[in-house]
């Protein structure tokens, strides 16, 4: 249960890139919907750059217990999203003509083809990347929950006299 609460943790933090993407191009107002400031996302990228970094850290942290070591292929599992979360972090390094302009001026696009896996899917600044690591987080939860799934189970099973 507590990998499993571990692994939620990670896949909670990498869906919240999602919502980041939702503000590139925008700013806060005095309502309670976002206004435009197009142009003026390299302090956002910065923010999911920090967010990704903590990833990495925790995805290399998960600990497998032994008793569930080989079942669902969670070692594997757990190499491929804390490569995903690197090859993410990498992208984003080594895109940093784009993605860290002076004064704040990442344009929106740039921006996109970064963090926005949803409107830009294939984008080359790290959203083709940051996909995988979905992808990744997403079959590791599953194994995660699979395994819990099946320890409740096996205790709420009846006993059966003879």
């Amino acid at each position: 249960v507590e990998f499993a609460a571990s692994v939620k943790e990670v896949e909670t933090l990498v869906k919240s890139v999602d919502e980041l993407a939702k503000a590139i191009g925008k700013k806060i107002q005095n309502q309670d919907v976002l206004g435009t400031d197009s142009g003026k996302n390299t302090a956002l990228i910065a923010g999911v750059f920090s967010v990704t970094l903590d990833i990495v850290k925790k995805a290399k942290a998960l600990q497998i217990p032994g008793s569930i070591k080989d079942q669902q292929n969670l070692t594997q599992k757990v190499s491929e999203v804390t490569t995903a979360a690197e090859a993410f972090v990498n992208k984003l390094k080594s895109k940093t003509t784009e993605l860290a302009v002076a004064s704040g001026a990442t344009t929106d696009d740039n921006a996109q083809k970064a963090i926005d896996r949803n409107s830009k899917p294939n984008g080359e600044n790290g959203a083709k990347e940051l996909g995988e690591l979905y992808k990744a987080i997403d079959e590791l939860l599953t194994a995660a929950n699979k395994l819990v799934n099946d320890a409740v189970k096996e205790l709420t099973v009846p006993v059966q006299t003879s």
